[in-house]
């Protein structure tokens, strides 16, 4: 993926001014013995209103001045757009070479087929929203990246949702992948392909085939998500839209509230009603957890006790301050 690029000037310091050294002044001596003038010396107002009027013509001249640079200044700008436009319209940048990328689930030739580019599109009047408007038709786009390369290459790169928890609906025998925004993606096979360590394997050539459950929770290690069961069969997940259901909505909270370390000890959790909400770890044992308030301090408990205690089996957290547990019968 590729961003436009933009770069940025620098402004030149305006150098100092330097002062000059002042002229000394010449000092006319007086005679001790001159008078002074007796009286005071009159004002002729022909001369008062002569100086008003020359610096009036002054003031006028000066705003005449300014007038002529502004103006100056305003038909060079006027130049430049016409200028620019006439460069953005005409064929010196059109985008001739346009490459599309594809992603993990939206082929280049998806992206193709959804893309609506004008004829005559240049690198300056492409619009980006309407790029992502076009390919955000596939719900697995998110967003796309959008890249200049002057003179003529366009390329163009969707993004795909992250995938944060695979549900699975029994009476469908469907896994639905759950984006990072809530939003329901996209069905996923139920029959895959994996290696000998589960890995599911995308080319054809995998050494065991799962199906049901045991597929999804393979596409839920593949995504790096977490596989939510027991899922109502009311739940009617649509592709783009948001998630609904309470009891998968919470599930969700407790994927976004478990740190990464516990998420690790996680097989699936189970989502039936928002109140009957429990954790299946790897180790086996069962957590009932309830609704999605305090998961932290859930977390704790159950960590706590997990390294107290040996032979857990069972641990109910949905009041974190008052948990209970059963253990193994010891022989």
């Amino acid at each position: 993926m590729a961003t436009p690029k933009t770069s940025t000037g620098t402004k030149a310091a305006r150098p100092g001014r330097t002062l000059g050294a002042s002229k000394p002044r010449s000092l006319t001596s007086v005679p001790a013995t001159a008078k002074k003038p007796s009286g005071k010396k009159g004002v002729n107002p022909l001369s008062s209103l002569g100086a008003m009027a020359n610096k009036t013509s002054d003031a006028a001249s000066l705003v005449t001045g300014k007038g002529k640079i502004v103006g100056g200044v305003l038909a060079v700008l006027a130049v430049l757009v016409v200028v620019a436009i006439v460069v953005i319209n005409s064929g010196l940048f059109t985008a001739t070479d346009i490459q599309i990328q594809g992603s993990e689930h939206v082929t280049k030739h998806d992206a193709i087929q959804l893309i609506d580019l004008p004829e005559g599109t240049s690198l300056f009047n492409v619009d980006p929203d309407q790029i992502t408007e076009d390919l955000k038709q596939n719900p697995w786009v998110s967003g796309v990246d959008v890249q200049r390369q002057f003179p003529h290459t366009l390329i163009i790169t969707p993004m795909e949702r992250k995938v944060i928890a695979i549900a699975y609906i029994s009476s469908d025998d469907l896994a639905w992948a759950i984006g990072d925004d809530d939003t329901w993606i996209a069905p996923l096979s139920t029959s895959v392909e994996v290696d000998d360590q589960g890995n599911v394997i995308t080319t054809g050539q995998g050494s065991n085939t799962l199906t049901g459950i045991d597929a999804a929770l393979a596409l839920a290690k593949h995504y790096g998500a977490v596989l939510l069961t027991d899922v109502s069969a009311d739940v009617a997940p649509v592709s783009g839209q948001a998630v609904s259901s309470k009891a998968v909505k919470a599930g969700l909270d407790y994927v976004r509230g478990f740190s990464s370390e516990f998420l690790g000890q996680v097989k699936d959790i189970s989502t039936p009603s928002v109140e009957a909400i429990s954790a299946n770890l790897n180790s086996g044992i069962e957590v009932s957890l309830g609704d999605s308030d305090d998961i932290a301090k859930k977390e704790r408990v159950v960590t706590k006790l997990l390294s107290q205690v040996e032979g857990v089996t069972y641990i109910n957290v949905r009041s974190p301050g008052n948990y209970t547990f059963r253990n193994a019968p010891t022989s």
